[in-house]
């Protein structure tokens, strides 16, 4: 319990007040019962010295026995015992109107005061008159109360007075605890929401004093600081797509090289061997006219796969960038479709052209010429006689599908991959370099074109497809 009031503001907030508001009300209330009845009685004894001096200066005008009704209505009035007594010291006038047990009719001059026996606070008082040559005394005791004390009223009301000081100082407290301490809990609320880097909610305080601006200013730094966040995630998310850019563009580069290796191996390996046969003119390698020839042949080969390679390789690097032109994408694929038209005639290939006409897009002329022909030249070079060629540019699509071939599932998601080979010989007549689906791919990737390749009922479909 002890804990709980001490880790909460509200509860310490509501006990202090409760207890500094009883403490003032039982203080106020403990100095009315101690000066209340004390100035009642100083003001009561002022009232009846003023009704004694009146009283005599009565007497003094009409005697003690003409003016026995001012001594009764004093004596009734202030509830008081009153003597008269004349020089030898007999009592020629007793009144007792005081209550009952409040005053002893017993009395003792002693020069001018009257010691009397009584059970309540009492004042005597004591005064001579002269009247037609005869000197009296006069002798008034007085009681100092009414029909209910004071005091003893406040004794009696002290439950009720402590009831409602207890209820008023609880709600009062309350009520106070919550008007402050509300605002506090919903301050801490958001000052532990911000602990743990959850700036989405406001602390809704709508004050206009120093707590209000705390709230305020405690909204604005968590807005500064989701601003602050969000930029520096998206700044790490930014470096972290940098680093696996390069990260994958690093691995790339490797297998790229790799393969590179592993292509110019061959050749340099069979460029060797016909070199040292004709050097050590080993069987037919004594004909050397025949394989200088040859050796030609492989070093035009070589020649071509170098060029292919760094084509590959500038277009793969990060800095790439093709140049900008407006182009007639119509009329460009329809030029590289009519180079390939003979070809496909000697091969029984049917060419089929669904180019829109007026096309329009900006690139590389040149980059793109490329793209298209490694794509029509791929669907020439590997239908078989008698099958389809459609060509298509509409929609903003690039699609080329020849029929009468498929390819294996396992293949389809390599075929963008350098010197990747459908034919697993991997013979250069039939299979190619295995870099023109790559470089392809590079290029259109370049101008903002999303390649695929699929098979369909018929065949074999390539699109690239502006906009996806």
């Amino acid at each position: 319990m002890k804990k709980k009031i001490s880790q909460s503001i509200r509860a310490k907030t509501f006990l202090g007040l409760l207890a500094l508001l009883v403490v003032c009300c039982a203080a106020i209330y403990g100095m009315v019962m101690i000066f209340l009845p004390r100035n009642y009685y100083i003001d009561l004894k002022g009232q009846i010295t003023a009704d004694f001096d009146a009283l005599v200066e009565s007497l003094k005008e009409t005697g003690w026995e003409d003016g026995q009704d001012r001594l009764h209505a004093f004596a009734a009035k202030n509830h008081a015992l009153v003597n008269v007594i004349n020089r030898d010291g007999k009592n020629v006038f007793s009144v007792n109107y005081g209550d009952k047990g409040a005053l002893d009719t017993e009395q003792h001059p002693n020069g001018d005061r009257v010691n009397i026996a009584s059970t309540v606070p009492t004042e005597g008082f004591a005064s001579g008159f002269y009247y037609k040559g005869e000197t009296y005394y006069i002798l008034a005791t007085a009681a100092l109360m009414t029909a209910v004390s004071p005091l003893a009223v406040l004794m009696r009301l002290i439950p009720l007075i402590a009831g409602m000081i207890l209820l008023i100082s609880a709600l009062g407290a309350y009520l106070t605890a919550r008007a402050y301490a509300k605002p506090l809990v919903e301050i801490s609320g958001a000052a532990q929401r911000m602990a743990t880097l959850d700036f989405s909610g406001q602390c809704k305080v709508a004050r206009r004093d120093e707590i209000g601006t705390l709230a305020k200013s405690l909204n604005e730094m968590s807005a500064q600081l989701q601003q602050a966040l969000d930029s520096l995630q998206a700044a790490n998310a930014q470096l972290q797509q940098d680093i696996d850019r390069e990260r994958a563009q690093e691995k790339q580069r490797v297998e790229f090289f790799t393969a590179v290796s592993h292509e110019l191996k061959t050749p340099l390996a069979i460029l060797k061997g016909q070199l040292e046969g004709m050097v050590w003119q080993v069987g037919e390698y004594k004909d050397r006219d025949t394989w200088l020839r040859r050796c030609l042949q492989t070093t035009d080969r070589m020649e071509a796969l170098v060029r292919e390679i760094l084509a590959a390789a500038r277009m793969g690097s990060g800095d790439f960038s093709p140049a900008r032109a407006d182009l007639d994408l119509s009329a460009l694929l329809n030029a590289v479709c009519e180079t390939f038209r003979a070809p496909a005639q000697d091969k029984g290939l049917t060419l089929r052209l669904y180019i829109a006409p007026g096309v329009q897009g900006r690139g590389d002329r040149r980059l793109l010429e490329k793209a298209f022909a490694n794509v029509v030249g791929n669907a020439v070079a590997y239908s078989p006689p008698g099958a389809a060629v459609t060509v298509a540019l509409q929609d903003g699509a690039f699609t080329v599908e020849n029929t009468g071939v498929h390819i294996a599932a396992d293949d389809l998601p390599h075929l963008f991959t350098p010197f990747y080979r459908v034919e697993k010989s991997r013979s250069r007549n039939s299979g190619g370099s295995g870099l023109g689906l790559y470089i392809t791919k590079t290029i259109l990737d370049r101008h903002g074109a999303a390649c695929r390749i699929e098979n369909t009922p018929d065949g074999v479909r390539f699109t690239a497809a502006w906009g996806e």
